[in-house]
């Protein structure tokens, strides 16, 4: 699976400052999450990750002029989960491979759109 992000700001080109940041999840539309659970974000300065509660999906990425792009497809953990942990991850997986818009505030990263997307705040 390859997944891509669409790395929008309001410049044009700008580039994002994402490495080394962590984010977690305040909002998430178009999907409901498991009690307890949240989506987080993690990157680095040639990576990224996620974890909604069970596995980690992981891999290589590259951002700029607007796009963050996986180096090739992205990677999961095959840990044993519920199966409503394993349809979130599912879902998450899927929601990063649609490639969803992408924007940066200050410590407010938002993903997709008011129907199906995900904002998230800063940890630390």
């Amino acid at each position: 699976m390859t997944v891509s992000l669409l790395a929008g700001c309001s410049g044009g080109s700008q580039e994002l400052d994402l490495g080394g940041r962590e984010f977690t999840s305040t909002e998430v539309r178009g999907h409901s999450l498991v009690d307890g659970t949240s989506v987080r974000l993690t990157f680095d300065e040639t990576a990224v990750s996620a974890q909604a509660g069970c596995n980690t999906i992981f891999g290589g990425a590259s951002w700029g002029d607007g796009v963050l792009t996986s180096d090739g497809p992205l990677a999961m953990t095959m840990m044993g989960c519920d199966e409503d942990l394993a349809a979130q991850d599912q879902w998450l997986s899927d929601f990063l491979a649609s490639e969803p818009s992408i924007a940066l505030d200050g410590g407010t990263l938002v993903l997709g759109d008011d129907t199906e997307g995900i904002t998230l705040t800063e940890v630390g």
